[in-house]
């Protein structure tokens, strides 16, 4: 997309493989990243490092995933509070209060996003094609993270991240960088007629919809994550996209790719104390 930064970096630590963003990763307050689907306990479809709960596999290997990932990755295991995967837009704030929940204690209420300016706070959400969102405001300490599903995009979770941290935080929409994470890419995403019409009425000021090789529609989920944050005054060069598709790279699981037998994979963003 033009003016929109594209580019991640790979970090290999042991086995276990973590994206990132450059333009993240060039803050001195923040940790983020996104998990690859090496270095774990999982096997079959799920092989290796399967980080959802909500696939038919022994609940103790993805534990034992997420001690794995979290030494890899350096994040504090009790700090992490997980959102619900519902593909819906709410966003929730979250504190001190509710780390573990999702994990090592019961779940948060339905949500898709989270925002905190807590430290102690880990932001975890679960992907399997669908986008990460990710949110910082260095002037006002405070991030989101979402998971955006086409439906979440659809209906402008994005935005609803950054009104979120305005409303919670303060923050100048102006001063927010934006990340997103590996999702399934526009030529692969292939959509029916009614769902490609929905996009085109929601998102009818950019060009968004093509067309496969078999004929059929594609929608440009990275132009809608994009639209959304400019909608709400997120500058163009604070914007940065990873480019990667999670059908096309087999370092990652995909949803679509495996027919809906496969493992899923976390994003992670939290403040890093100084």
């Amino acid at each position: 997309m033009e003016c929109i930064h594209t580019g991640y970096t790979y970090e290999q630590v042991g086995e276990v493989g973590i994206y990132r963003l450059p333009l993240f990763s060039a803050q001195k307050g923040i940790d983020h990243g996104f998990s690859a689907r090496t270095g774990g306990v999982s096997e079959g479809c799920f092989a290796s490092l399967n980080l959802s709960f909500t696939r038919p596999e022994d609940r103790k290997k993805v534990v034992r995933n997420y001690e794995i990932f979290c030494d890899a990755a350096n994040i504090p295991l009790q700090s992490m509070v997980m959102d619900t995967y519902e593909h819906g837009t709410t966003i929730l704030r979250v504190d001190r209060n509710d780390c573990g929940k999702g994990y090592l204690l019961p779940s948060l209420p339905a949500c898709d996003g989270l925002v905190t300016n807590d430290p102690n706070v880990t932001l975890m959400t679960g992907h399997a094609d669908c986008m990460a969102f990710y949110c910082y405001d260095s002037v006002n300490k405070c991030i989101g993270l979402a998971h955006a599903g086409w439906r979440g995009a659809l209906n402008r979770i994005g935005s609803q991240l950054i009104k979120m941290m305005k409303t919670e935080y303060g923050s100048n929409p102006t001063n927010i960088l934006v990340g997103v994470g590996p999702s399934i890419c526009p030529k692969c995403f292939e959509v029916g007629e009614d769902v490609a019409a929905d996009f085109e009425k929601a998102y009818p000021n950019i060009n968004i919809r093509g067309t496969n090789e078999k004929g059929n529609p594609t929608i440009d989920l990275w132009k809608v994550a994009a639209e959304q944050f400019l909608e709400q005054g997120v500058k163009r060069e604070n914007i940065e996209l990873m480019g990667v598709c999670t059908m096309e790279d087999d370092r990652l699981y995909s949803h679509r790719r495996d027919k809906g037998k496969t493992g899923g994979m976390t994003a992670f963003l939290r403040i890093l104390t100084t």
